[in-house]
């Protein structure tokens, strides 16, 4: 069996822009992956890189190679040695790809391939929750919100109360560190996990917008109200930096989804600077590469709770890895997309989920196939406005 043919598609969903990648081959088995560069810029650069690497190295090579794909693309590129989430992307796409492909020929879902299942159900977070929150700032809508996920069955859920704070380079005096300029940071926390009660976990997320001596104040702060975990406190650029947050805070710190192949893990993991890795199978390497990631947090007693905010294949490729991992811990999870969304795959998983589990896959390769909505047309669209040269 042989590749012949690569083809990229871009699709806006609502706030960002998917990237998917289909790898087309003679045995007429087509396999799907994502690599979306989600938050604003990279959509259009990652597709072009996908179709370059695949020229590079995967057109008229066999697709169950799949060790060998990422060896060649990750160390004849040039550019592998020190990548990027555009160059990440593109391999770790065609890499999901390549898996489907090998499950849907030897017709066993993905996970089977990987050494089987380590668990019949995952745990999952609820995420993009509170929407509406967000916009208002009212804390009102915070709780009901909250209440509303825990109804829907959730045990967990994770967000942002900094949103529309102030970043960084910002002055926050020290008397006014609980309450930025669009409302009290703190006390979003607390209202819910009064909300939630004691059962339900809560994971505050940061966005890595603060500096080192804000985020462990903050943490400090928050360390009452018991969030399983503190997901990037501070950027992802300073393992020294990470460190002395974790050391200083007694909650759990999270980060990963900016980091990029074992070798951008291998200090975090080393020092000991993070209790949980996050990677995002998008821009980590892919399949192969996210389980080495998490091997090697093993050997450290590190839990693994990857990163998804993507569409419903990167979804897919995920929970795949997560069932035949053993050191997993919990899956995030957007169960309030709209349908369109999910729409873009014949079998998404996301609306799937029973009382925040998922159940066990059972489709040959990663269960999902693009429908028409998503291979209709180019649907790209900026995520920002571009400033007036006026």
């Amino acid at each position: 069996m042989k590749v012949t043919e690569v083809t990229t598609h871009i699709i806006n969903s609502t706030w960002r822009n998917l990237v998917f990648v289909r790898v087309h081959t003679d045995a007429g088995i087509i396999g799907t992956g994502e690599c979306t560069p989600v938050y604003a810029t990279g959509a259009m650069g990652t597709e072009a890189a996908t179709r370059e690497i695949a020229a590079y190295h995967l057109i008229g090579h066999d697709p169950l190679d799949i060790e060998a794909f990422y060896d060649h693309a990750f160390r004849e590129s040039f550019w592998g040695r020190n990548p990027g989430v555009l160059f990440m992307g593109g391999v770790s796409g065609l890499e999901q790809a390549l898996w489907d492909i090998a499950g849907k020929a030897m017709d066993v879902p993905v996970w089977r391939l990987l050494g089987g299942k380590c668990r019949d159900q995952l745990r999952l977070y609820a995420n993009g929750w509170y929407t509406d929150a967000r916009t208002t700032g009212k804390l009102q809508d915070y709780i009901d919100s909250a209440k509303r996920v825990v109804d829907d069955g959730f045990t967990a859920m994770k967000f942002d109360p900094f949103m529309g704070s102030p970043t960084l380079n910002d002055a926050i005096p020290p008397k006014h560190i609980d309450t930025f300029r669009d409302g009290p940071i703190v006390e979003r926390v607390a209202a819910v996990r009064e909300a939630v009660g004691p059962d339900v976990d809560i994971i505050v997320e940061v966005h890595g917008w603060l500096d080192v001596r804000t985020a462990i104040r903050f943490g400090q702060k928050f360390a009452p109200y018991a969030p399983m975990a503190y997901e990037e406190p501070i950027e992802p650029t300073n393992v020294d930096a990470m460190k002395k947050v974790s050391d200083r805070v007694d909650i759990p710190v999270a980060s990963g989804e900016r980091i990029y192949t074992r070798y951008g893990f291998r200090e975090y993991i080393e020092q000991q600077a993070l209790d949980i890795i996050q990677p995002d199978i998008g821009i980590c390497g892919g399949i192969a590469e996210i389980r080495k990631i998490a091997a090697h947090a093993e050997t450290y007693h590190i839990g693994f709770a990857p990163h998804n905010c993507n569409g419903p294949v990167a979804t897919a490729a995920t929970v795949h890895a997560d069932f035949a991992t053993t050191n997993f811990v919990i899956q995030e999870w957007f169960p309030y997309e709209a349908d369109e969304h999910y729409g873009l795959v014949d079998h998404a998983y996301e609306p799937t989920h029973k009382d925040g589990y998922l159940d066990l896959p059972d489709r040959p390769g990663l269960g999902v196939e693009l429908t028409e909505l998503a291979l209709a047309r180019n649907t790209y669209k900026p995520l920002r406005e571009a400033p007036s040269s006026t």
